[in-house]
């Protein structure tokens, strides 16, 4: 594939001389202006970066032949093998199989129950006691040990995100927040230099297809295993009880072909892209779920609900019937999901950094820019 300079924003990584000030979660938003704050703050730019830059690489693109000129389109499937996944994308995903395997060793519990199921502490217990080895195991010790300039090491915060990324063990419950902590987990692993430079879109698509993925079939499987409650839903009112990620994602795989990122458009779709209002046929979703990451999270909508699509899923079904095709739903997917970081009921919480903390801001405005924690302390949805 040719090689193009980026054009488009991408998260910067840290400095390894300059260090970093790590630092325990803890919950930073309670009002409306603490919300504010955040919207106006690098965390919140940040994470949207990471968003952007990801789903860049999961559009198409054209590749023109050398020889003859010729120009065809390339695809970036859930089936595609061919995809090069760098090491670390492969050890996180083994670290994902590892986890998967817990569930064997905390079956769900047979007796009566109104809400969640009860072993789902157990298999979480037992993901916090392993993680610290995991992490070992699976993470470069560069990222791990990343110069601090705190008392906290940066695995400290890492094992946060990464355990914050399953739901709540409290609440029997697991919704969008839970999967944007693990959209921090990955963004600070960016950010500490655990994954390799990227030659359009290269790596970026390996994270998507090669952990994303495989991360919300681990979810998915908890839900259904430990039958956890949408945390924080707005019922039919919202886009998805569970995950905002493969629709953004999702969209992308099926919008026109670029050939860098400065092509991007706002309508249209691949020519051989199915009809977005498909996500309202069973069977068209069944054939798709394998290969899109959009029609896998409708699929797994359909295995949970019961009933005509339109009845449960409202405002898919309304986004399934944009004329301008997918090019125009991975738009407003893309400003809609995030911007939920901002609902009126303060799902999220911020931890302490300076990327957020308003009483650092009080003292040097200079300090919020640097963001020495990161700038990605966010978990929503964990009381």
């Amino acid at each position: 594939m040719a090689s193009h300079a980026p054009t488009a924003p991408h998260l910067e990584r840290l400095d390894p001389g300059q260090g970093c000030c790590f630092a325990v979660p803890v919950k930073r938003i309670h009002d409306g202006d603490d919300v504010t704050f955040f919207l106006a703050s690098k965390a919140y730019a940040d994470i949207m970066t990471f968003v952007f830059q990801l789903n860049t690489a999961m559009l198409p693109r054209k590749i023109t032949d050398a020889a003859d000129g010729a120009q065809t389109v390339r695809e970036w499937t859930l089936s595609n093998t061919d995809i090069p996944r760098p090491p670390i994308v492969q050890s996180l995903a083994r670290l994902l199989e590892n986890l998967a395997a817990i569930v064997d060793e905390a079956p769900p519990d047979p007796g009566p129950r109104r809400f969640g199921n009860v072993s789902f502490r157990t298999w979480y217990d037992l993901v916090k006691e392993r993680v610290p080895g995991l992490l070992n195991e699976h993470i470069p010790p560069e990222a791990l040990d990343f110069k601090t300039t705190s008392d906290i090491p940066a695995r400290r915060e890492l094992e946060a995100y990464l355990i914050g990324s399953f739901g709540s063990s409290q609440r029997l419950d697991y919704g969008t927040g839970h999967e944007l902590s693990f959209l921090a987990f990955l963004g600070c692993l960016w950010k500490l230099g655990a994954f390799p430079a990227s030659t359009d879109g290269e790596v970026e698509r390996a994270i998507v297809i090669g952990i994303i993925e495989p991360y919300l079939e681990l979810v998915r499987r908890l839900i259904l295993t430990y039958t956890l409650e949408p945390a924080g839903s707005h019922g039919v009112w919202g886009l998805d009880d569970h995950a905002f990620l493969p629709y953004i994602f999702g969209s992308a795989q099926f919008s026109p072909a670029i050939t860098n990122p400065a092509d991007v458009v706002t309508e249209g779709s691949l020519p051989s892209a199915p009809n977005p209002a498909d996500v309202a046929k069973a069977n068209r979703v069944e054939r798709e779920r394998k290969r899109n990451m959009y029609f896998s999270a409708i699929g797994f909508i359909y295995d949970v609900k019961k009933g005509p699509f339109w009845e449960h899923s409202p405002i898919l079904y309304d986004v399934s019937g944009v004329k301008a095709g997918w090019a125009k739903i991975n738009k407003v997917s893309r400003t809609a999901s995030y911007a939920g970081l901002s609902d009126i009921r303060y799902t999220v919480s911020i931890l302490t950094c300076t990327g957020y903390d308003k009483d650092v801001q009080r003292r040097s405005a200079l300090q919020i820019s640097c963001s020495p924690a990161l700038s990605f302390r966010i978990l929503v949805c964990l009381g």
